[in-house]
């Protein structure tokens, strides 16, 4: 009686969980190529915007460029290194298709996070686009505001100029 009682505890306890969820970040749902990116779009966002201490938001960006082309092995490896350094364990490494996908679990702000880094290097313009795209498993009472691909961002930015 009491293991049944205990399965049912449990049970219940995770349907609670995945029903409070905001949003749940699967690997899935990343791309593992950069051909779909439009970096120049992404550009003229301008992707940092002033927002409030405590945010629901479940995703966040970061983009930058350099004014010289990085050689492809350096990109990655530095992509790999800003990746570890953050907690991140690579799920996915497709240097053909210029792209990397790492995973975290629980934090104190967040269930899990999925990232992807995503390049191009532009020859004609001597230059290499980056964009960063995070999506976090929160549940629905938010958190603080924390734009964990910017912190991957600016870690990897340090590390090739």
């Amino acid at each position: 009686m009491k293991r049944k009682l205990l399965k049912i505890g449990i049970y219940s306890l995770t349907v609670l969980f995945f029903a409070s969820c905001l949003s749940v970040a699967k690997i899935s749902s990343f791309s593992e190529t950069s051909d779909g990116i439009n970096f120049d779009y992404i550009f003229s966002k301008r992707l940092d915007k002033n927002e409030s201490a405590w945010t629901s938001k479940t995703s966040n960006e970061y983009y930058f460029e350099t004014n010289k082309v990085i050689e492809k092995n350096i990109l990655f490896d530095s992509m790999i290194k800003s990746l570890k350094n953050e907690g991140y364990t690579i799920k996915s490494e497709k240097r053909d298709n210029n792209c990397v996908l790492g995973e975290r679990g629980l934090r104190a702000n967040e269930w899990k996070s999925i990232i992807g880094i995503y390049f191009k290097n532009d020859y004609i313009r001597n230059k290499t686009q980056v964009y960063l795209l995070c999506r976090i498993t929160q549940d629905i009472t938010g958190g603080w505001k924390e734009n964990r691909a910017k912190k991957v961002g600016e870690k990897l930015e340090n590390m090739i100029k």
